[in-house]
């Protein structure tokens, strides 16, 4: 519930639109609302205080009745393809589904077959949704793994109702079968090896906690085997990271209350966890070494359905402390660059300079169309945020941002890297407006030969 700070500045955002209020105090949202299409005029807007004196500091408006995207953007160094312009899925994934030896592409209900992805196969029954109606929230990620370990990719579909295993039906004409194997109660879950078994597992909060699981190799199929990770830590809906925080050679947890520090392998009970604060909860929460001094900092979205962007130095006592990259727009942000609910996102070395970079964007019409986000109708851009150690910039380093797209936008994930072989990094999304291919143009510069002494 949103409180007033009192003798503390308070932040108060609110969206105007003739009988529409939506707004915020403090970051939590207000029991306001809209009514049906009724007022047509126009008056003044106040800020009532019950008693007492209330001051304020600059305010700052946009103007949200001129909508539009301007003029169509793509960033030297790529082409696009559009797999499909429809509305399916938030999330994406690529492997060999049908074993051809060329990799596919796996989103929504379909596999679309590589090389040239112009043909798909369904895997389960298709419907088209409309964006500013219906958010594509049951399939809000795919996630493509041989999770029955009989050689074929299967899928794993996550929506508010839980995770669906669809196993591969391998040369078989037909829809793939469904098995439900897991809650997933986040938005977002991660697919990777945190207990060092060399093989990835599916990370995400549930109604426990935090907990990462993996199929019974007995019976794949079944329920799978859930390992908790926290205890008495409530679970936020958005932002997961895995890095190894502390450099103890253990991959840990990052959330948006802190982290969870992976113990010794075969210690029972849960994770010990840290407190720290990493905003409100976004996407992938990127977890390196941003300012190259050995240790291991976070980079994030602080809300996946508001504003803000920024990076969380870790100091010598474990401290972190915050460098903002992006506010609103009242706010001073790298490269003059403004967007909003940055819900979707990868970490990359997409300049191939040996340090990771944040690619992300906006996720359009997230609420579908309707002014519970703010600037709903900002352009669905895609950025890339490349990591520039600078040592006379706040904390020794600054993140440069290169607008790629203003036409996708982003889902809850993407996909980077050689679809085809050819050495160069690409990139694919999934949002309400499709499945689109950033074809990358630019080869990684070829690795200096050392000289042979004698």
């Amino acid at each position: 519930m949103a409180t007033v700070k009192v003798g503390e500045w308070n932040e108060v955002e609110m969206i105007v639109d003739a009988d529409i209020l939506q707004g915020k105090l403090n970051g939590i949202e207000l029991p306001l609302g809209d009514t049906a299409d009724a007022a047509t005029g126009f008056g003044p807007v106040a800020l009532y205080v019950g008693s007492g004196e209330a001051r304020f500091r600059p305010v700052d408006y946009k103007d949200l009745r001129t909508k539009g995207w301007g003029p169509e953007h793509l960033a030297k160094g790529y082409r696009t393809q559009q797999v499909t312009p429809f509305s399916y899925s938030y999330g994406v994934d690529v492997a060999d589904a049908n074993r051809d030896g060329k990799l596919d592409i796996v989103s929504g209900p379909f596999v679309y077959l590589g090389p040239d992805f112009a043909k798909a196969r369904e895997i389960y029954p298709s419907e088209t949704l409309n964006p500013g109606t219906v958010a594509p929230v049951a399939s809000r990620m795919q996630i493509v793994s041989d999770f029955t370990g009989d050689g074929w990719p299967d899928v794993l579909r996550i929506s508010p109702v839980g995770g669906a295993l669809y196993v591969n039906p391998k040369t078989d004409s037909r829809r793939w079968t469904r098995y439900d194997v897991v809650s997933v109660l986040t938005e977002l879950a991660l697919f990777k090896d945190i207990d060092g078994d060399s093989r990835p597992e599916l990370i995400f909060g549930g109604t426990g906690g935090y907990v990462y699981a993996k199929p019974d190799p007995a019976n794949p199929t079944g329920r799978w085997v859930v390992h908790p990770i926290s205890q008495g830590v409530s679970v936020a809906t958005h932002g997961l990271g895995v890095g190894d925080v502390n450099r103890d050679g253990r991959l840990d947890l990052t959330v948006p209350a802190g982290w969870f520090e992976q113990p010794p392998a075969g210690t029972p009970g849960p994770w010990k966890y840290h407190a720290a604060k990493f905003g409100g909860g976004g996407a992938e929460m990127c977890v390196y070494d941003v300012n190259g001094d050995g240790r291991t900092d976070v980079v994030t979205s602080l809300e996946g359905h508001g504003w803000g962007l920024s990076w969380f130095e870790q100091m010598v006592d474990g401290a972190f402390t915050e460098h903002p990259i992006m506010g609103d727009f009242s706010t001073k942000n790298a490269g003059d660059v403004t967007f909003s609910e940055l819900h979707g996102g990868a970490c990359a070395d997409l300049d191939h300079d040996g340090v990771t970079d944040l690619i992300t964007g906006k996720r359009y019409w997230s609420h579908v169309e309707n002014y519970s986000g703010p600037d709903p109708y900002g352009p669905p851009v895609l950025y890339v945020y490349k990591t520039r150690r600078n040592r006379s910039a706040p904390g020794g380093a600054e993140f440069v941002p290169e607008l790629i797209s203003n036409r996708t936008g982003v889902g809850s994930n993407m996909v980077v890297r050689d679809l085809n072989g050819d050495g160069k990094t690409d990139i694919v999304v999934a949002s309400v407006l499709g499945v689109t291919i950033f074809w990358g143009e630019n080869a990684p510069p070829a690795k200096a030969k050392r000289r042979a002494s004698r």
